[in-house]
């Protein structure tokens, strides 16, 4: 018999991460630029619409 799953109680369950809108954050660009611990990243909007993130 396999083993019962056992759940952490709903206070402990992360929450949901925050969510943005790609248009709200490129504002009508094809690229930005996140600061994260010091360091730059660009994140791009390929030809076929897809995400590329460089360091």
């Amino acid at each position: 018999m396999p083993p019962t799953p056992t759940y952490e109680s709903t206070a402990t369950l992360p929450k949901t991460p925050p969510s943005y809108q790609s248009g709200d954050l490129f504002q009508g660009g094809k690229v930005i630029l996140i600061i994260h611990a010091g360091r730059e990243y660009w994140l791009r909007i390929t030809h076929s619409g897809k995400l590329i993130l460089t360091a």
